[in-house]
């Protein structure tokens, strides 16, 4: 099937939606929803509600159409399915009245989709666009599983880290939720990372609310930071976000970052698991850029900073004071 044949079915499919719009079902406004998902179906429905509104697009659209030899014309569809034989003027009324119940008719309610979890693999990081648009950036060793129902559109963050492009749907809240805290978002872009307890949220447009253990419905808007950890407390600040170079870039930035939240980020990008030997360490503010897809070098960055040592075992490479 060639590209205008498809286009001219889609159209036909369309009018055919515009026409039966009033009298659906509850079970054929599911199908509708469904069908509507597609870019190209829902921009095909909105160019035949925008026609039955001004007659004249018909005769423009049919102008274009007939260059191609169309299969169908859309004057004659209008003609055939809203006004078989009475005159072309009375098609303005008949427009009127189904661009009125367009209006009035309760449209859809998004149905509920089946969970899905969208998972990376260590040192691997992809982008996922989700059902209602939205963008899912996940870092490397990140699992999130999503669930989308009528009322909410709820991602939970299993491990790793995540940055969320969220499509505004104010009828359905977006909400990540880690082990000590809920994100919630209705059209924004921020991150949420888990640190084991620890949840970092970072927004880089727009604003979120953060819930969690010592923090209540906490707004968190662009430019700022978040940190929840049940150890050490709840800290914040502010940041860049154009100059800010994230996991994205290839570099974790730390500022005053303590070095076992260092560590947990590396860990995403190697097999062999860095340790501590003293928990103590974990303790120690670290400040510097650091290459995340060479943990190698990073270490040894890492262990000349703070005058410790890196000792090297099977699957394992362990920080550790200088004897």
């Amino acid at each position: 099937m060639n590209n205008k044949t498809r286009r001219d079915d889609i159209l036909e499919t369309a009018a055919d939606w515009c026409d039966r719009l009033a009298q659906l079902s509850a079970a054929e406004r599911q199908d509708f929803q469904r069908w509507l998902l597609e870019p190209e179906h829902a921009s095909a429905f909105e160019r035949m509600h925008r026609t039955m509104q001004d007659v004249a697009l018909l005769d423009a659209a049919d102008g274009v159409a007939a260059a191609a030899k169309p299969r169908f014309s859309l004057q004659a569809w209008f003609g055939r399915a809203l006004l078989p034989k009475a005159g072309w003027g009375v098609l303005v009324g008949a427009a009127a009245m189904a661009c009125a119940l367009f209006v009035l008719w309760p449209q859809p309610r998004p149905v509920a989709l089946a969970p899905q979890v969208l998972a990376t693999a260590k040192g691997e990081r992809r982008n996922v666009t989700l059902a209602d648009k939205s963008v899912a950036y996940l870092n490397a060793d990140t699992q999130v599983s999503v669930s989308y129902s009528p009322g909410e559109r709820k991602l939970t963050l299993l491990r790793g880290e995540a940055i969320f492009q969220v499509a505004k749907d104010k009828s359905r809240p977006f909400r990540v939720i880690t082990g000590t805290a809920m994100v919630t978002a209705v059209g924004t872009r921020f991150g949420v990372d888990r640190l084991g307890e620890a949840v970092e949220v970072r927004v880089y447009e727009g604003t979120v609310k953060v819930d969690g253990k010592g923090v209540a419905g906490q707004a968190v808007t662009r430019g700022q930071w978040l940190l929840i950890d049940p150890n050490r407390g709840i800290s914040s600040g502010g940041f860049s976000p154009d100059q800010y170079e994230n996991w994205r870039t290839g570099w974790l930035e730390a500022d005053r970052m303590p070095l076992s939240y260092v560590i947990a980020r590396l860990n995403r990008y190697t097999d062999d698991k860095i340790v501590l030997s003293d928990a103590k360490l974990g303790d120690v503010d670290l400040t510097g850029r650091f290459r995340l897809d060479n943990t190698d070098g990073t270490l040894r960055q890492i262990a000349a900073s703070l005058d410790v040592d890196v000792v090297k075992r099977e699957h394992r490479m362990e920080l550790a004071p200088k004897p």
